[in-house]
């Protein structure tokens, strides 16, 4: 049996690939794992999870790998992919995965190749895999990996609801019937396609009524008459409907989820009820690495503009057509490394982890006659968000500790009830814009966790031409509007030193 070496400085390698990504690494493991299947031409995709093996099962019945892209998967100079030509990777999710996983196994069959490997950690400084033979998982061609996790670290998912809820926030228009049909006609995948979890088919709904959306429109995308994309708005029952960290209509590649974008539009209260999906196929070559943003160049930025602002105007008139009159943003370069400093911060400084706290999950107690830990109510009280339905289908938000009045369950040895856990998320990080306000005073507001930066105040004016004076500007433009909204929310004291605090502590940032 041939043993092969990956290479020697595979940790860093692999910390490296899942630092790429925004969201965490057992959601990265799922969504390219799914991405392989899916550029395999797979019409049947089933996931499958045992929490008390901790392993996760991908199997699908696609065209299988050749010898050559077999020996690419477990390679890590291998290049990850031709741009342009799909939205999976070389073993990415696999190779990923050794950031939580102690092994991965995989079972390959396709017209001209059928092989097997055992893919596992010899020792904290060996990764190895192993020719396997004789696997007989797989009916016909297709791919079938096993994740095994380290039985050291956290479970990965709390339930098969969260893998269902991965599935949904990243490859949401391959469940609706009409965008299934959009991508049979262009050739791209099968209306038939199916994902299962655990043997139970997910099943195809629409959009409108599996989010029982309001004012919602279908359309088709056009430039010089020809069809390139298709999309669906509508407005949610509930605020954030996909999760907070997905606000915004996402824009689609060939059925993943790239990003959330408002388009330069920001629709004020509703915004947070907004959900809408358009897919645009030619933004493939745009796409990077993590599939969760575009790249854009001076070469190729009148191409990129050419399909994203149909679908701009699009949301603009469906915007005009529901009666909302959005404020015009405008999301620069500028916008995004302020994000990414302000973000830095949100650690460091205790008023603003109190504003907008963290992705972290955090687990919360639902009362459950069957559950498996005992306690009792206890006073205090503050709203989660289930990372899932669990126990408490259909009722909202569940209670935690907190410190309004009112009850949680706190786990207690002897306590007279019982209760199971379920996941939550905290708020979602700030978010950086700007708008064009002569009008208005501010030199930033904040609405939900955007901050505007007002383009059309006058000391904004005065220095929007010295890159420097202006980024001094902005960051003391959203340390003033922090430190309003902080003191309107009762978390500041009034003549608290938070502006100087806020300034020193980017001014100390590498």
């Amino acid at each position: 049996m041939a043993v092969h070496q990956s290479n020697v400085n595979f940790r860093k390698l692999i910390q490296d690939l899942a630092d790429m990504y925004s969201y965490p690494v057992p959601e990265v493991i799922v969504t390219e794992l799914v991405a392989n299947s899916l550029d395999a031409k797979a019409d049947r995709i089933g996931i499958s999870y045992d929490p008390k093996q901790r392993l996760l099962v991908v199997e699908d019945n696609g065209s299988g790998m050749t010898k050559p892209q077999f020996d690419d998967y477990h390679d890590f100079a291998a290049e990850l992919k031709s741009r342009g030509s799909s939205i999976g990777f070389a073993g990415l999710g696999a190779k990923i995965s050794f950031n939580v996983a102690m092994r991965v196994c995989t079972e390959t069959r396709s017209s001209g190749f059928t092989g097997g490997s055992n893919w596992f950690l010899k020792s904290k400084k060996e990764l190895v895999w192993e020719d396997l033979s004789g696997m007989r998982n797989l009916r016909g061609t297709g791919t079938r990996v096993e994740v095994w996790f380290n039985e050291e670290k956290e479970n990965p998912y709390a339930d098969i609801d969260e893998i269902r809820s991965i599935l949904l926030r990243q490859y949401l228009p391959l469940f609706d019937t009409k965008f299934l049909e959009f991508y049979a006609a262009i050739g791209c995948y099968s209306e038939g396609l199916i994902f299962s979890i655990n043997g139970v088919n997910l099943g195809h709904f629409s959009m409108e009524k599996a989010f029982e959306l309001e004012s919602h429109s279908r359309f088709f995308l056009e430039a010089k008459k020809k069809r390139f994309g298709y999309g669906c708005f509508g407005i949610a029952q509930d605020e954030y409907p996909l999760g907070e960290e997905t606000a915004g209509i996402g824009i689609c590649v060939y059925g993943k989820v790239v990003k959330h974008d408002f388009f330069n539009q920001f629709p004020g209260e509703i915004s947070p009820r907004i959900i809408g999906m358009i897919e645009i196929p030619p933004f493939i070559k745009f796409m990077n690495t993590s599939k969760s943003d575009f790249i854009r160049r001076k070469a190729t930025a009148s191409e990129f503009r050419k399909y994203y602002e149909p679908a701009r105007q699009e949301f603009k008139r469906w915007l005009s057509d529901i009666g909302v009159k959005p404020i015009e943003t405008v999301n620069t370069e500028d916008a995004i490394k302020l994000e990414q400093e302000i973000k830095k911060l949100v650690s460091e400084i205790p008023e603003l982890y109190q504003l907008f706290g963290s992705a972290a999950k955090k687990s919360a107690k639902v009362t459950d006659p069957a559950g498996d830990m005992t306690g009792a109510m206890a006073e205090g009280m503050e709203p989660t968000f289930p990372n899932g339905e669990g126990k408490r289908n259909g009722d909202g938000a569940l209670p935690d500790t907190g410190d309004e009045p009112g009850q949680a369950f706190e786990e207690q040895q002897g306590g007279a009830e019982r209760a199971s856990p379920i996941s939550r998320k905290r708020k979602a990080g700030v978010r950086i814009g700007f708008a064009n306000d002569p009008e208005r005073n501010e030199l930033a507001w904040l609405d939900g966790n955007l901050v505007l930066i007002n383009m059309g105040h006058p000391s904004y004016i005065k220095v929007k031409t010295n890159r420097h004076a202006r980024k001094l500007h902005n960051v003391f433009s959203i340390a003033i509007c922090l430190e309003r909204e902080l003191k309107e929310q009762g978390l500041l004291e009034t003549e608290g030193p938070f502006v100087d605090k806020m300034m020193t502590a980017w001014g100390n940032l590498k």
